[in-house]
């Protein structure tokens, strides 16, 4: 099946309102275990049919599977996170994240290497802890100061946030935590310290609201869940219902390491 097939089809399947999609999820632990029917990965999908009509937005090539948003690649799941712009499902800001224009982001990313070489050095069993523990420090959860950035910048439906003005006030949701992890992440394993894929998945789940993560798989196929919103590091398969954060599990993720 071709990306466009792939979203009309998946596009007509949603049930759920864009409103209810702005919602961020709850902190506390799922008491109970989710019916899957009840958890829906439409959300990137509904983003861009809304955008459809928008003179901005750009259709999707190979290069860029989700489209262009104002010149710049939509960040989606398994898709490259520097120099892209992260769209919600409903109404909101489009972060970007492009750390040639955002000199924070590469400060960060030197600390996060002298966080790692104040531990030893070893990449392979600190840098993702050292990440999580970086963005929590950094980017507190705080809707109100979100809320805030937007209406300071106008209010502007779907207009180009930079992430780093997050970064300098201190504050984000779910969106912009999973964003920073997934960028210094990247960033690893583009200078060769770890040899994972890095990706920024979402979903909807219902009566509890949308939810964004980063997701780390190790080169021997092992997934990392890293949900700074919800405290959550660790191996997606340790997961049990007692510690369970939120519903993290793609599609096929069953038969995973």
């Amino acid at each position: 099946m071709d990306f466009l097939a792939e979203f009309e089809m998946i596009a007509k399947k949603a049930v759920f309102s864009a409103k209810k999609l702005f919602t961020d999820s709850p902190s506390e632990s799922l008491s109970a275990p989710i019916p899957e029917e009840n958890v829906h990965f439409e959300k990137t999908f509904l983003m861009l049919e809304r955008l459809q009509d928008s003179p901005f937005f750009e259709e999707s090539t190979p290069e860029n599977r989700y489209g262009m948003w104002q010149g710049r690649k939509i960040i989606g799941r398994d898709v490259a996170i520097n120099g892209g712009v992260y769209l919600g499902g409903g109404v909101r800001e489009a972060i970007v994240i492009d750390d040639e224009k955002q000199p924070e982001l590469e400060e960060l990313y030197q600390k996060l290497l002298l966080d790692i070489g104040d531990n030893g050095g070893d990449f392979k069993s600190y840098a993702l802890r050292a990440v999580f523990d970086l963005v929590s420090k950094t980017l507190p959860y705080s809707s109100k100061g979100v809320e805030k950035i937007f209406q300071d910048t106008g209010a502007i439906p779907d207009q180009k946030i930079a992430l780093s003005k997050y970064l300098r006030r201190g504050v984000g949701e779910c969106r912009h935590q999973a964003l920073l992890c997934g960028y210094l992440l990247e960033r690893l394993v583009k200078e060769e310290y770890l040899a994972g894929k890095v990706s920024i998945d979402r979903n909807f789940v219902e009566g509890r609201g949308g939810h964004a993560w980063a997701r780390y798989t190790t080169r021997d196929g092992r997934v990392v869940i890293l949900d700074v919103a919800q405290n959550y590091l660790g191996y997606l398969k340790d997961m049990k219902v007692k510690n369970r954060k939120w519903f993290y599990e793609r599609p096929g993720d069953k038969s995973l390491k």
